[in-house]
């Protein structure tokens, strides 16, 4: 059979036009959390379009409640699970234990159902009570170290860390990719930056989802 050179030329410009434009074809991405997570909104990352299925004030319990119909309902190629913070912060210092055992727990099961149904998992380390390093916390924080007390925000955010170093021996033992927001947002005292929270000293600031943002880009790019 004959073929014209232009008639082959325009054949195969075709082909690569096509495996190109199926190469660059983004993945679908549903990030599932709290209100840290809703408040994100549907961010620009590289490669992906975003479904963000955030609802404030929920608990990793009712993440996993509704996993199924807010997730692999709409078998997406990735999840990002973004949330133990209402977990920790709820729990009274008698049930911490429970508590982080629970969001362990909640963790497994969503990764391994996500997992059976193909679907990449990307877990997230939560973020910490900010803490101004400044003279006043330092003074306050010291007096409460002589009266034998422990700061609330100080007490709240070890336990958010357990929970954040279970996260990266879970996901380096599972081969799963971990994004870390608690050092990514990071002072440098080991709390978050205050400009990184808005005035209610928990929600974040739109610095704060900046940095996110430009974070996250650059793990998934």
């Amino acid at each position: 059979m004959n073929v014209k050179p232009c008639h082959f030329a325009l054949a195969l410009l075709l082909a690569c036009f096509t495996m190109n434009a199926t190469a660059a074809a983004p993945k679908h991405l549903v990030i599932i959390g709290a209100s840290y997570a809703a408040e994100w909104e549907n961010p620009k990352l590289p490669g992906y379009t975003v479904t963000n299925k955030g609802i404030g004030g929920q608990e990793s319990s009712d993440l996993r409640g509704r996993f199924e119909s807010d997730v692999l309902a709409l078998n997406p190629d990735a999840v990002m699970i973004w949330g133990h913070y209402n977990d920790i912060v709820r729990a009274s210092a008698d049930k911490m234990e429970a508590a982080k055992k629970k969001a362990q727990d909640n963790y497994r099961w969503m990764t391994e159902q996500a997992r059976a149904a193909g679907i990449e998992v990307i877990l997230v380390t939560e973020i910490t009570i900010p803490i101004a390093d400044s003279f006043k916390e330092k003074a306050m924080a010291w007096i409460a170290n002589v009266r034998g007390k422990k700061d609330y925000r100080v007490q709240k955010n070890e336990q958010i860390k357990a929970v954040n170093v279970w996260l990266h021996d879970y996901a380096k033992a599972q081969n799963i990719k971990l994004l870390d927001l608690e050092k990514a947002l990071d002072s440098g005292n080991g709390t978050r930056k205050v400009e990184y929270t808005r005035e209610d000293n928990s929600h974040v600031s739109p610095a704060g989802y900046q940095a996110i943002t430009r974070y996250v880009a650059s793990q998934l790019s």
